[in-house]
């Protein structure tokens, strides 16, 4: 058998496998998620299959994109070699999307919930003080500290 094509057919069940494995437990993992996130348990079974048939889609066809390979694979060393590259590109991938989709959630979720989607670390004494205008106002004021003689 060519080399080549033993890359090929390896990569094309690594990572059919690895895709269909995380797919799965995104699935099953994000719908408990996701019902904590919608109003009814039935949409959020919806939202969860039509985000699983997106993320196979897409990395089904960035897979299929991906694994044409213009190395030369002339023995078993450039071919496990080859292999394991496009399996860390193909695993980096898988990573960036989940990573984009459990971001993309939570910012749902704190939508959902009525929680500001951006969080401001201002202190609320900061927001109501005025600033002190004599010496006696600023060495009241806890912003103002002097050391001690």
């Amino acid at each position: 058998m060519d080399p080549k094509l033993a890359v090929y057919l390896a990569y094309a069940v690594v990572t059919l496998a690895l895709t269909l494995w995380v797919g799965h437990t995104l699935q099953r993992h994000g719908q408990a998620f996701l019902r904590d996130v919608l109003p009814t348990g039935e949409l959020a079974a919806a939202v969860t299959k039509f985000l699983v048939v997106g993320f196979y889609l897409l990395n089904l066809g960035y897979m299929a994109i991906a694994m044409k390979t213009y190395d030369e694979v002339t023995g078993p060393v450039d071919a496990v070699e080859t292999l394991a590259t496009k399996i860390g590109v193909i695993t980096l991938a898988l990573v960036l999307v989940h990573l984009g989709t459990v971001l993309l959630l939570g910012r749902l979720r704190r939508q959902m919930q009525g929680q500001p989607t951006r969080v401001y670390a201002v202190p609320a004494a900061a927001l109501t003080r005025q600033p002190a205008d004599t010496p006696a106002d600023r060495q009241a004021d806890p912003r103002h500290l002097t050391p001690a003689a």
